[in-house]
C-alpha cells in the first residue's frame, strides 16, 4: 500500500472517529431525542463535509444544534398545551352540559313542586271552605220544616 492511500484512509478513520465522538457528546448534551438525534447526525455531516475543524466553528455548530433544540422544545410544549387545553375544554363542556341538564331538571322538579302546592293549598282551601259550609249548616238553628221531617 502507497503512503499516500495510508494517509487517506487514516484521514477517513479520523474524520469518522471525530464524527461519532461528536455526535455523542452533541447528543448527551441535548438528551434523549430521537427527532433530534437525526438533526445532530445530519449536521454533524455537513459540518465536517463543508467546515474545517475550528474552534469557532465547533461553537457555531453547537448554537446551530442548541437553537433548533429549543424551537423543537418550545414546540412539542405548545402542541402538549394544546391537547390538555382541549381535555381540559372537553371536560369543561361535558361538566357544563351536565351542569345545564342538572339545572333543567331542578327546574322542572320545582315547577312541579310548585303545582303540586298549588294544587294542594286549593283543594285545602276547598275543603275548608266546604267544611265551614258544612258547619255553618251545622250550626243553623232547625227551621220547622226541617225539625218536621
Amino acid at each position: 500500500m502507497s503512503e499516500s492511500r495510508r494517509e487517506r484512509l487514516m484521514d477517513i478513520q479520523k474524520r469518522e472517529q471525530l464524527k461519532g465522538m461528536l455526535i455523542s457528546k452533541f447528543k448527551l448534551k441535548y438528551g434523549n431525542k430521537p427527532t433530534l438525534h437525526k438533526y445532530i447526525d445530519n449536521e454533524v455531516c455537513k459540518f465536517l463535509k463543508n467546515d474545517r475543524l475550528t474552534e469557532e466553528n465547533l461553537k457555531n455548530l453547537d448554537n446551530k444544534i442548541l437553537k433548533e433544540s429549543q424551537l423543537r422544545d418550545k414546540k412539542g410544549d405548545v402542541l402538549s398545551e394544546h391537547k390538555s387545553g382541549r381535555a381540559q375544554s372537553a371536560v369543561q363542556s361535558n361538566r357544563s352540559r351536565a351542569s345545564q341538564v342538572s339545572r333543567a331538571s331542578q327546574r322542572q322538579q320545582n315547577q312541579k313542586d310548585d303545582v303540586f302546592d298549588r294544587l294542594s293549598n286549593a283543594s285545602g282551601a276547598r275543603s275548608q271552605v266546604s267544611g265551614l259550609s258544612r258547619a255553618k249548616s251545622a250550626s243553623k238553628p232547625m227551621s220547622n220544616k226541617d225539625a218536621d221531617a
